[in-house]
């Protein structure tokens, strides 16, 4: 009896002990020091590892299904310039990523123009503008699904104002269900550019306007040459993250088409999970990753070194 309360007591003190050590070696270290090394921490699992995972198993044939992996060299590489499939979900997703990037960038900016103004009925209209953005993807997807669908919200009120006789088939037609998708992308990413808009134009200096004012320019003259010249790192960074976001779409074109009809609608992200789960071909979906990932950057690059050479300093 004796044995064991001494074994507890010293339990008791060992934790005591180990409590004091963490608290130094705590203390020692620092609670910034923690956090940012917890942040190193999650992103190399989320991100780094993962590109690490898929570049490797770009070169094997990994199959989900069978468990079976081998080294086959860069054939996957060169099965992409014969994949129709591919190159169908490329041109696709690249066509789609011009037109949302434009059409967003300018709604946003148009937006912004319209709210950059002082007062609470403008910081209302800001809010319901932002809206979209912060609801889900997949959420915005149904959404607008029930609005655009043969029987939905839509053609009954186009049926009913007397503008078409029949159902449009806004996502079973190849072509119109091109510009379906852009129409819910970028209404989602309009507030997005609003906002960043925004604080570029309230960053503008009033005493460069006061001056162009004084000296006789209109409205459309100090848009078009102090405005606009100062709007750069905006357009910078509206450009570059539209790109990289619509490059990697899946969520609405799941939820909306699921790439069809006849995979018209397929963007390269929905392809990549498609022949993963679909045809259990984990090696050649790494291999489509892979080539989205440096044709992203390498396409963000240029676009920054591009714009970054119109930016202005004041």
């Amino acid at each position: 009896m004796i044995t064991q309360w001494t074994a507890q007591i010293q339990k008791k003190e060992s934790g005591k002990i180990l409590q004091s050590l963490w608290r130094r070696k705590l203390s020692r270290i620092g609670i910034f020091e923690l956090i940012v090394g917890l942040g190193v921490l999650i992103y190399f699992l989320m991100t780094v590892l993962p590109l690490f995972m898929a570049f490797s198993f770009s070169f094997t044939n990994q199959n989900i299904l069978y468990k079976t992996s081998e080294f086959v060299d860069i054939q996957n590489y060169i099965d992409l310039i014969s994949d129709k499939n591919f190159t169908r979900s490329f041109f696709f997703t690249a066509r789609m990523s011009v037109f949302v990037t434009l059409a967003a960038n300018i709604g946003g900016l148009l937006v912004a123009l319209m709210l950059n103004h002082p007062g609470r009925y403008y910081t209302i209209l800001r809010t319901i503008f932002f809206i979209p953005q912060v609801l889900s993807a997949v959420i915005v997807a149904f959404i607008w699904k029930i609005i655009l669908v043969d029987r939905g919200l839509l053609n009954i009120v186009l049926q009913q104002i007397g503008l078409t006789a029949k159902n449009i088939h806004w996502l079973g037609d190849p072509d119109i269900a091109f510009y379906s998708v852009v129409l819910v992308v970028t209404w989602q990413l309009i507030g997005f550019c609003t906002v960043i808009y925004l604080a570029s134009l309230q960053s503008v200096p009033k005493d460069l306007l006061e001056a162009a004012q004084i000296d006789g320019a209109n409205r459309r003259q100090q848009f078009r040459h102090i405005t606009w010249p100062l709007l750069a790192p905006g357009v910078t960074i509206n450009v570059v993250l539209l790109l990289i976001i619509t490059f990697k779409l899946y969520d609405q074109v799941a939820v909306l088409t699921g790439g069809g009809p006849g995979f018209r609608t397929e963007t390269l992200s929905y392809y990549i999970i498609r022949v993963a789960f679909s045809n259990n071909q984990l090696g050649y979906a790494s291999t489509i990753a892979v080539f989205l990932f440096v044709v992203t950057a390498l396409i963000s690059g240029v676009v920054v070194t591009g714009l970054k050479k119109r930016e202005v300093d004041y």
